[in-house]
């Protein structure tokens, strides 16, 4: 077993439960998985008194995988990878998959989604002699839709946000059906998910302060507003938080974050180190790093300082002024901006000429993240425009 990513680490770890025991890889793994689109064939949240799951094989039907890995993204096809190997996996393929929810509201700027997957039945599983089922809800992280861009960057301005608020209610649900009458044992609930559901893990954990809450993931998952880390809720969980993040993270260090965090080393450099089918694992574990690079604690500071010196009124005004120079474009995803990237950008380039330097500077960073060669010179016309006044006033001001 060498060094490789999760799905290299799935396909190669066949020690059971019993032998290794669940990790923050294997949290990963199940966070990632959250990301599929599932099928009908997974039962839907709440249909059922008790949590109603079903065999992971039974995701491996070709005729849906249309509407599964239909994201756009590269990591469409690491994840159809890594699903086939879980159900091939000594490990993992006694794995069940259910309570699938799935939201999306322009209106109510909410995305939403989540699963519980049930480890009981995995090999080893029972191996500590309890015999209470243990379960995995995995909340998703922001998909490509500008919808759910506009949630996380709502955080910073509000907390509950929709998706917060659903997470919590997705977890209660889940927590009374799986220790009701009709249970034999309360659940051992894990909680974790991926960039944004990271967040909404821990929140879901702060809000309830459930005992039957074994523990808490959260894979480069931002923080949240400071008075929210400030409160006794929060305190009461954050020893319990496992957090990991790459080494070059911004996602996972934006706001006010936990305290403890593994950093992970990567395949690959810049924003796309965010992605977990990026990080490294060795003999069943991430390789970690000592410390975050010097551009991930050079933007954490900058960033730190770019929300310290608005209101909270003013930095909603700025993440509001920011969606619609986006969605000016007429889309409504980030993969259909990159599809369109010849109509799209002219577009977005008029409405954000139209505002202010530093809204410019925010747009043009938030669509260097678009896979678009096309986008790079409008990169360099804005930074250049930008420089060119920037130096203009300077030569003025020694005159």
């Amino acid at each position: 077993m060498g060094m490789g990513n999760m799905v290299d680490y799935v396909r190669t770890e066949f020690r059971t439960f019993d032998r290794k025991r669940f990790s923050a890889v294997d949290s990963l793994v199940l966070s990632e998985l959250a990301y599929i689109r599932m099928p009908a064939t997974v039962p839907a949240f709440g249909s059922a008194r008790s949590v109603a799951t079903v065999p992971i094989w039974r995701l491996l039907q070709a005729e849906h995988y249309g509407s599964m890995f239909c994201t756009g993204s590269e990591y469409d096809a690491g994840r159809h990878d890594l699903l086939v190997a879980m159900a091939e996996s000594p490990r993992f393929r006694g794995l069940r998959v259910g309570e699938y929810a799935q939201r999306s509201d322009e209106r109510t700027e909410t995305q939403f989604a989540a699963v519980t997957f049930d480890l009981t039945d995995c090999a080893g599983m029972r191996g500590d002699g309890q015999p209470a089922p243990t379960l995995y809800v995995a909340f998703r992280g922001t998909d490509n839709s500008l919808v759910g861009w506009k949630e996380d960057f709502n955080m910073s301005v509000r907390c509950p946000v929709p998706s917060q608020t659903q997470a919590v209610e997705y977890y209660r649900s889940i927590d009374e059906r799986a220790s009701s009458p009709y249970a034999a044992h309360p659940a051992r609930i894990a909680l974790g998910g991926h960039s944004k559901g990271g967040n909404l893990a821990v929140y879901t954990a702060m809000q309830t302060q459930s005992p039957h809450i074994a523990r808490i993931f959260s894979h480069d998952g931002p923080g949240f507003m400071r008075e929210v880390t400030q409160s006794a809720a929060f305190k009461a969980i954050e020893p319990h938080v496992e957090k990991t993040v790459p080494e070059a993270s911004v996602i996972g260090m934006l706001m006010s974050t936990v305290s403890r965090y593994d950093i992970v080393e990567t395949n690959v450099s810049g924003i796309m180190q965010h992605m977990g089918l990026n990080w490294r694992i060795d003999n069943g574990e991430f390789v970690t790093k000592p410390e975050l690079s010097p551009v991930s604690r050079l933007l954490d500071r900058t960033l730190d300082a770019w929300m310290e010196q608005f209101t909270n009124e003013e930095r909603a005004r700025a993440v509001d002024q920011c969606y619609d120079i986006i969605a000016s474009a007429g889309y409504t995803s980030f993969a259909e901006i990159a599809d369109h990237m010849g109509e799209a950008l002219p577009a977005i380039a008029e409405a954000a000429r139209k505002t202010d330097e530093a809204t410019r500077s925010l747009i043009v960073n938030i669509i260097k993240a678009l896979p678009a060669t096309a986008a790079k010179s409008l990169f360099e016309e804005w930074s250049d425009e930008t420089g060119s006044r920037t130096r203009t006033r300077r030569d003025e001001q020694r005159q």
